[in-house]
Order: C-alpha cells, then sequence, then structure tokens
C-alpha cells in the first residue's frame, strides 16, 4: 500500500445553492474606465470564491466507505493479537500464524473489494449516464504527486517547496571549477 499525501479534508459544494446565492450579487453595472473593470473583475471574483466558500461542506469518512463487515473486521482483530503475541514471546510458531493470518486478511480484502466494485458495476446503465460519469472519472483522475523527503527527514507534498529543495540540493552539489577565470 503506498501512501501518496497527507488525508485531505473532502470538501463538496452545493451548486444549485451557490448559482441561487450569487446571482443577486452579479450586477451589470456600466464600465466606462478601466478602472472600472478592474474593480468589477476585483469584485465577482470575491463574490464567486466567498460564495464557493459559504456553498461548500465537508463530507465525512462514513459517507464515503462503508464499513466492513463484521466477520473482515473480527479477522483484522485476530491479527492483531497474532501480532501483539509474537511481538512479546518472539516465537517462530506464533510468527508463522501471524504470516498466515495477514495473508487470509488480505485475501478477505481483495475479495471483498472485488464483490463491492461489482455490485456497483451493476448499478450502472446508460439511461441515467452514469456510466459515462464512471469512465470520465476513472480517465482523467490526475495521478497523486509523490512526496520528498528532505536532509532532515520530512515529507514535502507543496510543489514550490519541491523546486526550492531541488535548487538548494543542486546548489550544495555543484560548484565552480577552480581555477583561473578564463577557464571556466
Amino acid at each position: 500500500m503506498s501512501l501518496c499525501g497527507p488525508p485531505r479534508a473532502r470538501k463538496r459544494i452545493n451548486w444549485k445553492k451557490f448559482e441561487i446565492e450569487l446571482a443577486p450579487r452579479i450586477k451589470n453595472n456600466h464600465i466606462s474606465t478601466i478602472s472600472d473593470i478592474n474593480r468589477n473583475i476585483v469584485q465577482l471574483t470575491n463574490n464567486i470564491q466567498n460564495e464557493c466558500e459559504n456553498c461548500s461542506y465537508s463530507v465525512g469518512q462514513s459517507e464515503l466507505l462503508k464499513p466492513l463487515p463484521d466477520e473482515i473486521l473480527l479477522e483484522i482483530d485476530t491479527k492483531r493479537i497474532l501480532r501483539k503475541n509474537w511481538q512479546q514471546t518472539r516465537d517462530p510458531r506464533m510468527k508463522t500464524l501471524y504470516n498466515a493470518q495477514v495473508s487470509y486478511v488480505k485475501d478477505l480484502l481483495i475479495k471483498h473489494r472485488l464483490h463491492e466494485w461489482q455490485l456497483f458495476t451493476s448499478t450502472l446503465n446508460f439511461k441515467n449516464k452514469s456510466l459515462y460519469k464512471l469512465n470520465r472519472r476513472l480517465l482523467h483522475n490526475p495521478p497523486p504527486s509523490q512526496p520528498l523527503r528532505t536532509p532532515a527527514g520530512t515529507q514535502i507534498y507543496d510543489s514550490n517547496l519541491k523546486a526550492e529543495l531541488f535548487a538548494d540540493t543542486m546548489t550544495a552539489q555543484f560548484h565552480n571549477n577552480p581555477g583561473p577565470p578564463y577557464l571556466r
């Protein structure tokens, strides 16, 4: 399992509410100068940003993922108990049991995900365009960027900080050749 970034707060925007609340804020002002254009652009941008913030809401984890079935949760608890026992005793037989339980839990999770995917795909149809929406979502999902580690060990996710880290690293690694200036 690879972690591609820190957990993000998932936000959704109620677009119908956004449209209803933004419509009265957009005014057709008489524009005669460049400063009027700039002022109206700034005002429109601020209105859009404010309404996006006002009409957005956080989506909890429970709304995104269904809970695992009880039998899988029981097997995960058993795996945790076996790991704890193995860490305390360091008994090779306990390690064998733990490894077998890990494989079993992985298989259960793979089967569960496959079953959930099959249930989901069986609900798709052409009439409500859910099949096309899924296709678009799968095709246009950009891959997440991988973090970089600083020499101190912290992870960097921001593009600007990554660029600074590259610049600092290259500056530290590459120096001018010693010698007369005409040879450089």
